[in-house]
């Protein structure tokens, strides 16, 4: 099964340049590229595919791009200075950062970095009546002295926790005007977007569009974010499960506002179809007509010394807040139990619910009042 996405390729009589070597060839940022993807990873549902479904293997978006960009750029003779692009364009120098920021830095973090500043600047911004102990910011501090008092900091700050009060590359739009300027100077090109300076640089290096495959691209990473740059990017894999994640992350994720428009109208339909056929049904509905918001569940396990069916629990207790428990009933007929659901009990049926399980330690408690 193959996912593809693939726009048309403009002809050109330009041939490519004569092979040079990349600048992942020369080198590369681990640490900065490393830390930029364990953010995205911890940011959990908030990643950008995580959405369509689980995928153990999944790579974080910003190191697919990292490696990309840093297979096309060329490395030239000033290995410094192809650094300091590189992260330009990763948004992972400091104008990037500083544009990234998205949260404000707490007062106490303020103090703290401002009392190992320079006298001059603790006497601009501190407050001088204030307790050595405790000391305060200076108040009356206008909004330009505020937002100074805040670059200050941040920029003192350790790379890793500069992250903590930023958003992710792939959150902005890319370099600002300024560093297009820089970019475009030191590589030769003429972009003002990620998916320009790569049509630039693969018809430079390849004489085309830059081509993408990856031959087992589980969730689709690779594709994905192939395609968001701009390159022609095509993915496969044998499980049917990650061909469909893929799929959806190009066609659907990377459809635009128009796309999850539609889907979002297809879910609701179906979500409105669905509703009225259990309605109809009544499958979620009581004698009184009231719908059940959740249901719970647990396992049931025949007792080998009595022979009675056991529902398995630690606890019986559903809501401490509000003092809901569960009550096995003795159903001696059938040697098994019927489950009560008792709202508002006292404090000694909320302990007994707590200390009642028929689970303890891994092993099986048959409930008392039981088995006879």
């Amino acid at each position: 099964m193959v996912s593809k996405i693939e726009s048309t390729t403009l002809p050109s009589n330009d041939p490519p340049l004569a092979w040079a070597p990349s600048f992942m060839e020369h080198q590369f940022p681990v640490s900065k590229v490393s830390m930029e993807s364990y953010k995205e990873r911890k940011a959990g549902s908030g990643q950008t595919l995580t959405g369509l479904g689980k995928w153990w293997g999944r790579k974080p978006l910003v190191m697919v791009r990292a490696a990309l960009l840093g297979l096309l750029l060329p490395a030239s003779d000033n290995s410094r200075k192809d650094k300091e692009i590189f992260l330009k364009l990763l948004t992972m120098d400091s104008e990037g950062l500083w544009r990234r920021k998205n949260k404000t830095i707490p007062k106490s973090r303020l103090v703290q970095e401002l009392l190992t500043m320079p006298p001059s600047i603790r006497k601009r911004f501190l407050d001088d009546s204030s307790d050595e102990d405790a000391p305060d910011l200076r108040s009356g501090l206008s909004r330009e002295d505020k937002a100074e008092l805040q670059r200050l900091v941040f920029e003192r700050m350790p790379y890793s926790e500069k992250l903590s009060y930023c958003c992710r590359p792939e959150q902005i739009e890319g370099p600002s005007p300024e560093s297009w300027e820089e970019i475009n100077k030191h590589l030769g090109t003429n972009a003002r977007s990620l998916p320009e300076l790569v049509e630039e640089l693969g018809r430079r290096r390849f004489g085309h569009r830059p081509r993408v495959g990856d031959s087992f691209c589980g969730a689709g990473s690779v594709p994905f974010e192939a395609a968001r740059l701009g390159c022609d990017a095509y993915g496969s894999d044998l499980s049917p499960v990650a061909a469909l994640l893929t799929w959806a992350a190009l066609n659907i994720v990377g459809g635009g506002e128009e796309v999850a428009d539609e889907v979002r109208k297809a879910q609701q339909q179906v979500f409105e179809a669905v509703d009225r056929q259990i309605t109809e049904w009544g499958i979620e509905h009581n004698e009184l007509g009231w719908r059940a918001d959740a249901y719970l569940y647990c396992v049931e396990v025949r007792d080998p010394e009595s022979g009675w069916m056991v529902p398995l629990a630690p606890s019986w207790v559903i809501s401490e807040r509000f003092n809901v428990v569960a009550v096995l009933v003795p159903d001696s007929q059938n040697k098994r139990y019927d489950i009560e659901i008792r709202e508002g009990v006292s404090d000694e049926e909320m302990k007994a619910a707590r200390e009642g399980g028929t689970v303890k330690d891994s092993r099986l408690v048959p409930p008392d009042g039981g088995p006879s």
